[in-house]
Protein backbone atom coordinates (compact mmCIF):
# COMPACT_ATOMS: atom_id res chain seq x y z
CA UNK A 1 0.00 0.00 0.00
CA UNK A 2 1.53 3.70 -0.80
CA UNK A 3 -0.21 6.78 1.13
CA UNK A 4 0.43 10.05 -0.57
CA UNK A 5 0.20 13.65 0.24
CA UNK A 6 -2.19 15.96 -1.92
CA UNK A 7 -2.11 19.46 -1.49
CA UNK A 8 -5.59 19.57 -3.45
CA UNK A 9 -8.59 17.36 -2.13
CA UNK A 10 -9.19 13.89 -4.38
CA UNK A 11 -12.35 12.07 -4.61
CA UNK A 12 -12.05 9.58 -7.83
CA UNK A 13 -11.23 9.74 -11.49
CA UNK A 14 -11.51 7.46 -14.55
CA UNK A 15 -7.89 5.68 -15.43
CA UNK A 16 -8.87 4.35 -18.94
CA UNK A 17 -11.96 3.05 -20.16
CA UNK A 18 -12.21 -0.27 -17.64
CA UNK A 19 -10.67 1.09 -14.43
CA UNK A 20 -11.56 4.22 -11.90
CA UNK A 21 -8.99 5.53 -9.03
CA UNK A 22 -10.75 6.28 -5.99
CA UNK A 23 -9.13 8.00 -3.13
CA UNK A 24 -10.00 6.52 -0.17
CA UNK A 25 -8.82 6.70 3.53
CA UNK A 26 -8.38 10.16 3.62
CA UNK A 27 -6.55 11.89 6.55
CA UNK A 28 -5.90 15.73 6.77
CA UNK A 29 -2.12 15.69 6.28
CA UNK A 30 0.25 18.82 6.65
CA UNK A 31 3.37 18.62 4.74
CA UNK A 32 6.11 20.10 2.72
CA UNK A 33 7.05 20.96 -0.64
CA UNK A 34 10.02 20.75 -2.70
CA UNK A 35 12.02 23.94 -2.54
CA UNK A 36 14.60 24.90 -4.69
CA UNK A 37 18.47 26.00 -4.36
CA UNK A 38 17.24 29.88 -4.08
CA UNK A 39 14.27 28.68 -1.99
CA UNK A 40 13.51 26.32 0.95
CA UNK A 41 9.96 24.47 0.44
CA UNK A 42 6.38 25.73 2.09
CA UNK A 43 4.90 23.68 4.69
CA UNK A 44 1.30 23.43 3.35
CA UNK A 45 -2.15 21.85 4.73
CA UNK A 46 -3.39 19.10 2.89
CA UNK A 47 -4.73 15.33 2.56
CA UNK A 48 -2.74 12.04 2.45
CA UNK A 49 -4.64 9.08 0.92
CA UNK A 50 -3.39 5.37 1.26
CA UNK A 51 -4.21 3.05 -1.84
CA UNK A 52 -2.37 0.21 -4.11
CA UNK A 53 -1.35 3.26 -6.68
CA UNK A 54 1.73 5.04 -6.14
CA UNK A 55 -0.23 8.26 -5.83
CA UNK A 56 -2.31 7.04 -2.98
CA UNK A 57 -5.56 5.78 -4.95
CA UNK A 58 -6.93 2.27 -5.43
CA UNK A 59 -8.00 1.26 -8.50
CA UNK A 60 -10.99 -0.68 -9.49
CA UNK A 61 -12.82 -2.42 -11.94
CA UNK A 62 -15.47 0.24 -13.16
CA UNK A 63 -17.09 0.30 -16.80
CA UNK A 64 -19.72 2.23 -18.42
CA UNK A 65 -19.88 4.49 -14.63
CA UNK A 66 -22.63 7.27 -14.66
CA UNK A 67 -23.71 9.84 -12.72
CA UNK A 68 -26.47 7.37 -11.52
CA UNK A 69 -25.11 4.25 -11.21
CA UNK A 70 -21.38 5.74 -9.77
CA UNK A 71 -22.30 4.19 -6.24
CA UNK A 72 -23.18 0.96 -7.22
CA UNK A 73 -20.43 0.47 -9.78
CA UNK A 74 -17.67 1.85 -7.44
CA UNK A 75 -18.92 -0.73 -4.56
CA UNK A 76 -19.28 -3.85 -6.92
CA UNK A 77 -15.26 -2.32 -7.69
CA UNK A 78 -14.00 -2.55 -4.14
CA UNK A 79 -15.36 -5.47 -3.22
CA UNK A 80 -14.26 -7.23 -6.58
CA UNK A 81 -10.42 -6.56 -5.55
CA UNK A 82 -11.24 -8.98 -2.44
CA UNK A 83 -13.67 -11.60 -3.76
CA UNK A 84 -13.98 -12.47 -7.51
CA UNK A 85 -17.86 -12.51 -8.98
CA UNK A 86 -17.34 -16.48 -8.62
CA UNK A 87 -16.85 -16.35 -5.26
CA UNK A 88 -19.45 -13.37 -4.43
CA UNK A 89 -21.69 -16.34 -5.93
CA UNK A 90 -20.65 -18.96 -3.90
CA UNK A 91 -20.46 -16.95 -0.39
CA UNK A 92 -24.05 -16.10 -1.33
CA UNK A 93 -25.90 -19.08 -2.33
CA UNK A 94 -23.96 -20.80 0.42
CA UNK A 95 -25.58 -18.79 2.94
CA UNK A 96 -25.37 -19.95 6.11
CA UNK A 97 -26.25 -23.87 6.13
CA UNK A 98 -22.36 -24.65 8.01
CA UNK A 99 -20.93 -22.62 10.57
CA UNK A 100 -17.81 -22.02 7.82
CA UNK A 101 -20.53 -20.91 5.45
CA UNK A 102 -21.96 -18.52 7.75
CA UNK A 103 -18.85 -17.15 8.99
CA UNK A 104 -17.47 -16.65 5.31
CA UNK A 105 -20.95 -14.54 4.60
CA UNK A 106 -20.46 -12.61 7.93
CA UNK A 107 -16.77 -11.55 6.74
CA UNK A 108 -18.21 -10.86 2.84
CA UNK A 109 -21.09 -9.08 4.31
CA UNK A 110 -18.65 -7.11 6.74
CA UNK A 111 -16.36 -6.04 3.62
CA UNK A 112 -19.10 -5.00 1.79
CA UNK A 113 -20.44 -2.98 4.33
CA UNK A 114 -17.16 -1.44 4.97
CA UNK A 115 -17.02 -0.74 0.59
CA UNK A 116 -20.30 1.00 0.98
CA UNK A 117 -19.25 3.30 3.61
CA UNK A 118 -15.65 3.78 2.05
CA UNK A 119 -17.63 4.84 -1.00
CA UNK A 120 -20.19 7.22 0.13
CA UNK A 121 -17.93 8.73 2.45
CA UNK A 122 -15.79 9.25 -0.70
CA UNK A 123 -18.79 10.42 -3.06
CA UNK A 124 -19.95 13.17 -0.16
CA UNK A 125 -16.54 14.84 -0.86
Amino acid sequence: MNTTNHAERQAFTRYDGEHHLLYLNEKPATFATPGSEEETGKEIEGFSYTGDMEDGSTIIEARDVTDDNRRAKYIAGLIGKQYTLDAQIALLTNGADTERHARELQEFEAHRAACKRDVDELLAR
